[in-house]
């Protein structure tokens, strides 16, 4: 979210690809521009560059800019330090209902979460991102074929009445960036680069000289996969203040506003699982509850809306986010001043309000889901799972000896959801480990594309954890939403990981696996038919697979399905049905079945098949 989330659905195979949904994790990376602009001659001595106008003095070390930032219909503070010489920053909002900072120390970058949290971004391309991102605040494009990989002309644009040059540059260890600028005064009005799952434009303007260095004072930073956008205006900007501190740029130490109630080193709760692949443990939000919230560790703290009105608590705020597929969801933030699971409490939470609709929250009979635990629990305490005892064990990480059994898998971060390294058919990559995944693991397809293996879909490992045979889905080409990652192999979440024990330890940057149990393995959906719960009464046939027994049953997509085995669907959730379609080959299920407008019903019945190829 995770900013968002969407819902996952059990994929089935046709023609060798599948196909799901998910959700993911927006990172924010803004700053405004500085520099001095002067000619690139030396990256391209043959081509016409932007004329100097300005060259900063030898001795402008630091520079920090104070300002307002307008984002996801909210107003703060926005300050920002930067290095001039190495690129180390520290940009920071404060928009009242929650603050956070993103910055680079000279090694790593960092991000302090709205929870009061912080992490490293420290994988391979979480560093590349950082290493461009430094490049450019430090004014890079001045430097010349110094700081670059690759420096490439290309044919000048229009933007209007203005003309633009344009070039595209690798920094040294960096991702490409796009810059464009005036062509008539030298001055830098844009720059591009392509992150997580959006591209990240920032248009510059109000150019102002401050003691020989020319600043931005305008900026806009525009998301637009994710069709969001901050404005960030400087009100003041000051060259080597003298109370400059060089740790400003250091990760923060994680705040202190979590604990185990009563002394103690652990606290133990009993989850419910769906049968398919979420993990539910009951909650309290200001004493209020239980409330039945998912653990996905590729999601943020979040309640539905439904929970929020029943908390009476009002959202601030209209940001939007891609989640899984193509759709963009609007969130809001409200404040929470205990979020309480057995006996660990985390206090005075900033907490993401997303209208999630009906069918994703559904639960059948039992109490709809409420909200999701993500980054802001894994931040503060190790969480341990007992597939057996179907517990989830929480220890401050402080406090956590690391004691595990099994496999122990390195994690790192580009943005919020861990990743490790594995495999797909021996080609290796990064994988997110992500709980609040569902559906089937995921191959992205970039990646896949990349590699040629869209046709090979068979064999998953995360280190030395084999995956034989698994049931991935696969998205394809898509230009917005989570599965627009370039920077990723795939996706392993619960329909995957449900079978081992799990020891999430983002302290030491580490998770356990440990297949030693003896857990029963789930059937892949044999009935070939694809459910939504698009009302209480009924659900819709979304997808038919062909050669299935759904198919040769004569049930057709748009229909609605009243009942299954006699059980009204009011009384079934969607989890329900999955499991009910991965029973045993040969087992006959009787469906109720009608129009979706309405009208006469008929009663069909399927022989469940083995789907898997």
């Amino acid at each position: 979210m995770s900013n968002s989330s969407a819902e996952r659905q059990t994929s089935f195979p046709s023609r060798g690809v599948f196909i799901s949904m998910r959700k993911s994790v927006r990172l924010l990376l803004c700053g405004i521009g500085l520099a001095s602009v002067f000619p690139l001659n030396a990256i391209a001595a043959d081509a016409q560059m932007p004329r100097a106008k300005y060259r900063p003095p030898e001795n402008a070390t630091m520079i920090v800019l104070r300002g307002t930032s307008e984002a996801g219909g909210l107003t703060g503070r926005f300050t920002m330090t930067v290095d001039l010489r190495s690129g180390r920053y520290v940009a920071q909002r404060d928009y009242g209902i929650y603050s956070e900072a993103s910055g680079f120390d000279g090694r790593l970058g960092w991000k302090r979460d709205r929870s009061g949290a912080s992490h490293f971004f420290d994988s391979d391309p979480a560093r590349a991102i950082t290493a461009t991102e430094a490049w450019l605040f430090r004014r890079g494009w001045g430097e010349g074929k110094e700081g670059t990989t690759r420096a490439e002309l290309r044919p000048d644009e229009k933007d209007g009445e203005v003309t633009e040059a344009v070039w595209n540059v690798t920094p040294k260890g960096g991702i490409p960036v796009l810059l464009r600028f005036e062509k008539a005064n030298g001055l830098l009005r844009e720059s591009e680069v392509s992150l997580w799952s959006s591209r990240l434009i920032r248009h510059y303007s109000d150019w102002r000289e401050i003691d020989g260095v020319l600043i931005a004072f305008a900026e806009k930073d525009e998301y637009p996969e994710d069709e969001s956008l901050e404005v960030i205006k400087i009100d003041s900007a000051k060259v080597n203040p003298q109370d400059a501190d060089g740790k400003i740029f250091e990760r923060p130490p994680n705040i202190h506003d979590y604990a185990i109630r009563g002394d103690k080193i652990s606290t133990t709760v009993r989850y419910e699982d769906d049968g398919v692949g979420r993990i539910f443990v009951p909650v309290f939000i200001d004493d209020k509850g239980p409330y039945p919230f998912e653990i996905d560790t590729g999601g943020h703290l979040i309640l539905t809306l439904a929970t929020a009105e029943k908390l009476n608590l009002k959202p601030a705020g209209n940001a939007t986010a891609t989640g899984g597929g193509t759709g963009v969801v609007h969130q809001g933030t409200v404040r929470a001043k205990e979020i309480r699971i057995g006996e660990a409490v985390i206090r005075d939470q900033p907490v993401w309000v997303i209208p999630l609709p009906d069918s994703s929250n559904d639960r059948g009979p039992r109490a709809p889901r409420a909200g999701f635990l993500g980054l802001e629990l894994f931040e503060r305490f190790a969480v341990q799972l007992d597939r057996n005892a179907k517990t989830v064990t929480l220890t401050p990480l402080e406090k956590f000896e690391g004691k595990a059994q099994g496999v122990r898998l390195p994690i790192s971060f580009t943005e919020d959801a861990p990743i490790t390294r594995g495999s797909f058919n021996g080609v290796s990559g990064d994988f997110e480990l992500d709980s609040g995944n569902a559906g089937p693991a995921i191959i992205e397809g970039y990646w896949a594309h990349e590699h040629d293996l869209e046709s090979l879909l068979a064999h998953i490992t995360l280190g030395p954890i084999k995956f034989l045979h698994e049931v991935v889905s696969y998205a394809g080409l898509v230009q917005r939403g989570s599965e627009s990652t370039k920077l990723q192999a795939g996706v392993v979440g619960e329909s995957s990981l449900y079978q081992f024990d799990m020891v999430y330890d983002y302290a030491r940057e580490q998770v356990w696996i440990d297949p030693k149990t003896d857990v029963p393995h789930h059937a892949f959906n044999r009935a070939g038919l694809r459910l939504k719960k698009e009302k209480p009464t009924a659900f819709t046939v979304v997808f038919v697979a062909p050669n299935s027994p759904a198919e040769a049953a004569g049930i057709k997509n748009g229909e609605q399905i009243l009942s299954i085995n006699e059980k009204p669907a009011s009384q079934l959730s969607y989890s329900d049905a999955v499991v009910i379609f991965s029973q045993s080959e040969g087992t006959k299920i009787t469906l109720l079945a009608g129009p979706k407008a309405g009208g006469s019903t008929r009663r069909v019945g399927l022989r469940l098949k083995e789907m898997r190829p």
